[in-house]
């Protein structure tokens, strides 16, 4: 139920980011597709006695995308596991799943009946390594001055190899075992991080994981994302304190998307939890402006606003590429005398008085 209610949830997501971008190439389209003459200026005198109210115009460097589904996850292989070097009955963690850890920290108590025998086995091993080096060494001298044959020799050097590579096996699995005085085995942690507990089976078997560490640094959100925003993106807002910056994008695309891995910005203060489901806001990179919608018009098939010069009325063609509350984003193809509009005045009210005044131009 919860995987259909994520599934339908990411569906809706992304069907909006398709609109989102499809309704961006819409509006490219149709602005390019109509030819416009430029217009003169209108003196402000044709509003009558009408108010005559402006709205400064601000540059813009970044608008906000379509919210989008992200998962609190690690990349694979990322994962630092700690597999059972024996078959176990009965497993019990001292540590709460997901909880931060220090090296040496007691993970799990483990239960079963080759837990002790493994012990045996390790001493065993030991035993047999000193026994085969004793050996090993006694004869060296002889084969060196060919007392022994060849082939007894490359027994003998097999034999101790053997021990030692057996030794060495069981003692690096015993740097994540320990037996106190009453035989209870426990499982230490190798290392800090996130410690992952692994739910396969009740029956633990020999190589099955018995937990994973994460480290903190290699935590990261996973999102998909419209191929066609992912150029122009910027960073990912999750809240107002915390940003995130984009590592990587995979290059694989599936329906149109591209999955990212985004982490926590520098200064940001993001508490992200292993497995969490957030919603973040991408932030595309955008070379335009913001004015009131009131500002805007449309004249034959055209968006225009009109900007104040002097006492008269600039009429500007706009290419309009997303809103948020009551302001459009645009660009233009026609800068006010080829400069930058910032800080220009757009008029936002009467503006159906100036677009009637062109109507009735258009009509003579």
């Amino acid at each position: 139920m919860v995987f259909y209610f994520m599934t339908n949830i990411a569906s809706h997501f992304n069907r909006q980011f398709i609109l989102f971008s499809l309704s961006i190439i819409a509006l490219l389209q149709t602005s390019m597709a109509f030819s416009f003459a430029p217009i003169d200026n209108i003196a402000l005198s044709t509003l009558g006695g009408f108010d005559a109210k402006f709205s400064t115009i601000e540059k813009v460097n970044s608008i906000e995308g379509q919210q989008a589904i992200g998962e609190v996850n690690i990349k694979s292989g990322e994962n630092y596991s700690i597999n059972l070097p024996f078959n176990v009955q009965r497993i019990h963690y001292h540590v709460k799943n997901g909880s931060l850890i220090k090296k040496g920290a007691t993970v799990a108590s483990v239960e079963g009946y080759e837990v002790a025998h493994f012990f045996e086995e390790y001493t065993l091993a030991k035993k047999l390594l000193a026994v085969s080096e004793n050996n090993f060494q006694a004869n060296k001298k002889y084969a060196e001055n060919n007392i022994i044959k060849n082939a007894e020799w490359v027994a003998i050097t097999k034999t101790y190899f053997e021990a030692k590579l057996n030794f060495e096996h069981l003692h690096h699995q015993m740097t994540f075992l320990h037996q106190d005085e009453n035989g209870q085995v426990t499982l230490i942690s190798p290392k800090a991080g996130i410690v992952k507990t692994s739910m396969y089976s009740s029956n633990r078997l020999l190589g099955m994981p018995a937990f994973d560490l994460i480290d903190p640094s290699a935590i990261q959100v996973k999102i998909s994302l419209p191929t066609l925003n992912i150029s122009s993106l910027s960073h990912l807002q999750v809240s107002a304190n915390c940003q995130l910056t984009i590592n990587s994008v995979e290059d694989i695309v599936s329906k149109y998307h591209q999955t990212l891995w985004a982490s926590p910005s520098k200064g940001s203060e993001c508490k992200l939890t292993l497995g969490e489901i957030i919603t973040v806001t991408p932030i595309q990179k955008f070379n335009g402006y913001s004015v009131n919608k009131s500002a805007i018009f449309e004249f034959e098939n055209n968006n225009y606003l009109a900007i104040k010069s002097d006492k008269d009325l600039a009429i500007i063609n706009v290419n309009l590429l997303g809103e948020k509350y009551d302001h459009y984003y645009f660009t233009s193809t026609h800068p006010l005398k080829d400069k930058s509009l910032e800080g220009e005045k757009a008029l936002t009210s009467s503006v159906s008085i100036l677009q009637g005044h062109l109507l009735n131009l258009g009509a003579e």
